[in-house]
Formats: structure tokens, C-alpha cells, sequence
């Protein structure tokens, strides 16, 4: 039977992985998550559900993780963070959590098949994908979302460095919006509209299950018109920008509960 992880399964991506996964009854689940009772609150029926095992706990924790990933075909990496926050580390912290874990298991288990790593990046990432994109456009993205997308970037470098033995698909979407499934398409070539999450999640599952993309950077890109605006990019932009010019910012409306 098919097996997968699932590492950040309450965020929106991570969710929607989880809930399309779990329809398959053949499916089994490992998934970590640093709040257990907040995995409940968004899918209740997942406690009694036999395909599934519940991680708990610190994602630097490498033994917790590398249970949650051993004997997997495949593990989604979908910890990550919309909020540009000075200093962000998450993605840098995921990374080297999967590698040391995965280290443990071969160390333990020479001979073991390494799941691919199905890891959520960004097409601003990808010049073939952000140059598609006007100039300005391009540098409002990366200025607005600059910690994040460096964190992302040293992430990516670090897994890079271990290329001779690891597998790893960078998922490198573009606009990201809250919506229901209206069809997608994997494309190495170029990145369509917003995108819904859901839809994401299914172009991630795909990629996965039909394999050779290791190493490259996959586009999830919309097949309809009709996924929904997200409203509140603009407002994402601006205080992103501001934090990004003004990083004690950041830090002033943690401290007004403003952030």
C-alpha cells in the first residue's frame, strides 16, 4: 500500500495534502504536527481513522521525525509561514530536521529506501518561472516576502548539498489562495494564476505519485479562470514591505499584539 508523510498538517497546504490522502482507503498516513489538539479541531474523524499516525511534538526533534518518515514512499514538507518576519528560520529548521532524520534511518538501516521529499518552495524562486513576470512585479514579491523567500533559498541550498543521495521535488507555486478544487496541471515551463490550495495540494499528490521530477522545480498552475482573488495579498505586501524596510517594526506590533 502506498505510504506518506505529511509534515505540517494543520497549516493550509498541509491540510489539504491530508484531507485528499486520506480518501484514498489503500493510503497510510504518517503525519507531524506540533499541536495535536489543533489537528483535531480541523479534521475530528482523524483520531479514529486507522490509516493514520499522529507525530507530535518539536520539528528539531530528528528521532520524532525520522519515525514519522521511515518506511514512507514519499513525505510532503509543508511547514511553512505567509508572515515575513525578520530572522525566519522554519524553513532552514525543516531541512535540516529531514536530513539528519533521514541520516538516522540509513545509519540504522543501510539498505533502506529513502522516501522523496515533495518539498513546498515558491516560483519566486525560479527565474525560469519569475521572469515570466513583469520586473516590477517580480520585486514587489521578493521584497514583500524577502525573509521568507530567504529562508526558502538557504533551505533549498542545504538540501542541495546532499543531491547524491537524496530526492527532492521543489514545488514552486505561485499565487496561493483559500478555494475549493477547480482542476490543475503540473508544468515545468511556466506558472499560471492564483492558485488554490486545494488544487496545490492535488498537483503535489500527483507529482509525487508519478515520480521523476527529482531535483527540479515543478509548477502547480490552475486549468480554469475561476479560483477565487485573494483579497488580502495586498495587505500581506504592505506589511511586508514594511518589515522588510523597517524590521524593528516586526517587533513593535508583536509587542501591541498588532502582528
Amino acid at each position: 500500500m502506498p505510504s506518506y508523510a505529511v509534515l505540517g498538517a494543520t497549516g493550509a497546504t498541509g491540510a489539504n495534502v491530508l484531507k485528499l490522502l486520506i480518501k484514498n482507503p489503500s493510503n497510510i498516513i504518517n503525519v507531524y504536527v506540533r499541536s495535536k489538539p489543533k489537528l483535531l479541531a480541523q479534521v475530528p474523524d482523524i483520531a479514529s481513522n486507522q490509516q493514520v499516525r499522529i507525530f507530535t511534538g518539536n520539528l528539531t526533534d530528528t528521532s520524532l521525525i525520522a519515525s514519522c518518515l521511515r518506511d514512507t514512499d514519499a513525505a510532503f514538507s509543508t511547514v511553512a509561514s505567509n508572515d515575513n518576519m525578520p530572522g525566519t528560520h522554519i524553513a532552514q529548521d525543516t531541512a535540516h530536521s529531514v536530513v539528519v532524520a533521514l541520516m538516522e534511518i540509513r545509519m540504522t538501516e543501510p539498505n533502506v529506501k529513502i522516501p522523496t521529499i515533495v518539498w513546498l518552495s515558491s516560483a519566486s524562486l525560479n527565474p525560469h518561472f519569475y521572469g515570466q513576470a513583469p520586473a516590477f512585479l517580480h520585486w514587489l514579491l521578493a521584497t514583500s516576502f524577502s525573509y521568507v523567500y530567504t529562508d526558502l533559498a538557504h533551505a533549498e541550498k542545504y538540501l542541495k548539498m546532499h543531491q547524491k543521495w537524496l530526492k527532492v521535488v521543489f514545488i514552486q507555486p505561485g499565487g496561493l489562495v483559500e478555494d475549493k478544487q477547480h482542476g490543475h496541471a503540473i508544468s515545468l515551463e511556466k506558472v499560471g494564476n492564483f492558485l488554490s490550495y486545494a488544487d496545490l495540494a492535488a498537483g503535489m499528490i500527483e507529482v509525487a505519485e508519478k515520480g521523476g521530477y527529482d531535483w527540479q522545480g515543478v509548477a502547480v498552475v490552475p486549468t480554469t479562470n475561476d479560483t477565487a482573488i485573494e483579497w488580502r495579498v495586498p495587505g500581506r505586501m504592505v506589511k511586508g514591505m514594511t518589515f522588510h524596510f523597517a524590521p524593528w517594526m516586526y517587533s513593535l506590533m508583536k509587542a501591541l499584539h498588532l502582528q
